[in-house]
């Protein structure tokens, strides 16, 4: 994208349209590349103080197979609510700024309407987010649906981990949690303990 030397002109000289719109060109290409530049943070190994974690090969009540082994990518630990049914599945402490977050989720009887996420932010203030989220079917690989698309797949042959992204409408707060609950009876609805978060790099501003 260098602008090249034989464009240079000295004061009083004209410029041609050809090489105006070269430099327009390479202008535009270089805000876009800084305007989609970002950095991104992965968080591990996550705590909550609400719902129950379950290791990867533990089995869950209400269900008849584990995922069958320890590790998953980077999912070590699966959270669902304490009393299973409906009820808060965790609350994840993040602390940061951020555009998009993804998340790690799954569901026994899945395939349905049932999970809800709110951001509370360091002032207090609390944002839903995601209200009756549609949760892929844990036992099999389901179909990408258009209402809560999954970007990424963890499988085995005894389940599988599906990763969604939500926005953060308040990117210029910072986040204090992230909350998620599950809302279907039906659905043993769970949340892995890794959290990704992505922001683009923004200018600093002058004082």
């Amino acid at each position: 994208m260098a602008i090249s030397s034989s464009l240079k002109k000295k004061p009083g000289d004209l410029i041609r349209s050809a090489d105006w719109n070269e430099i327009v060109d390479q202008l535009m290409e270089l805000k876009e590349y800084v305007d989609n530049m970002g950095e991104s943070v992965t968080l591990t190994d996550l705590q909550s103080t609400e719902g129950r974690a379950y290791n990867l090969d533990e089995l869950v009540k209400g269900e008849t197979k584990s995922y069958g082994v320890k590790i998953m990518g980077l999912l070590t630990k699966q959270w669902l609510p304490a009393g299973q049914g409906i009820g808060d599945i965790c609350r994840f402490g993040v602390t940061d700024y951020f555009d998009n977050f993804y998340y790690w989720a799954a569901a026994g009887n899945g395939n349905k309407n049932t999970l809800d996420i709110t951001l509370e932010y360091v002032d207090g203030s609390e944002q839903k987010v995601g209200t009756s989220l549609f949760v892929n079917e844990k036992i099999r690989i389901s179909p990408i649906e258009a209402t809560n698309a999954y970007v990424e797949y963890l499988y085995t042959d005894d389940g599988v981990w599906y990763k969604y992204k939500c926005r953060n409408p308040r990117s210029a707060q910072e986040v204090r949690y992230l909350k998620f609950k599950n809302t279907n009876q039906e659905c043993i609805t769970r949340i892995g303990n890794v959290i990704h978060l992505k922001s683009k790099i923004r200018p600093v501003e002058a004082e």
